[in-house]
């Protein structure tokens, strides 16, 4: 199997408590700043011939600027979602902090299980989904654009680490991975920030 290299990319900064879309919004005036920055700054010039996005708007609004450069189409897949996915309202951690401090080192200690989700049925889909995109054929440099819990089980499971709370994740930074399966993935960088 060949190589390929996985550009994960957290999304831009949402707009929280959009009118709208409260439970799946789009991005803020400042994220979309920030994908615009990240596609003209950085991704542009890496030879990515596949982007793939969470299908939650604000992944797919970060994507945009990106397959607009590139001409190549967004392609939406379910394992890259955050576990967020179906609830009512989105909270970024600084909201869930700042709302239920009584709960923060709950929410710390597993994001999913916070949620109401199984965290070990994420992490299984989740690796899937990584497994699939580094099985598949197509592509050989891949913009994945996601979010801080998708992003962040890819590199403990690469890491060998046992949990993702030891570390963050900034909005619109990109990850490096290189591997041609999941038993020989690894990080080359973690959470770089356009210039």
């Amino acid at each position: 199997m060949a190589t390929k290299q996985l550009l994960l990319v957290r999304h831009g900064q949402p707009h929280e408590d959009h009118p709208l879309f409260p439970g799946d919004p789009p991005l803020h005036a400042a994220g979309h700043a920030q994908a615009r920055a990240l596609a003209l700054r950085r991704l542009v010039a890496e030879p990515i011939d596949r982007i793939v996005s969470s299908p939650q708007r604000r992944a797919l609004d970060t994507a945009a600027p990106l397959a607009r450069l590139l001409g190549i189409e967004v392609e939406s897949i379910a394992g890259l979602a955050e576990c967020d996915l179906g609830t009512a309202r989105y909270r970024s951690p600084e909201t869930i902090r700042r709302e239920e401090p009584d709960r923060w080192d709950e929410f710390l200690a597993s994001p999913p299980r916070f949620l109401g989700i199984d965290p070990e049925a994420f992490r299984a889909n989740v690796l899937a989904t990584f497994a699939a995109l580094l099985d598949d054929a197509h592509g050989g440099t891949i913009a994945v654009f996601s979010h801080g819990m998708p992003i962040k089980t890819l590199i403990a499971h690469a890491m060998r680490m046992s949990g993702t709370e030891s570390f963050s994740l900034d909005y619109c930074s990109v990850t490096r991975m290189i591997g041609s399966s999941l038993d020989n993935v690894r990080a080359r960088t973690v959470n770089e920030s356009t210039p």
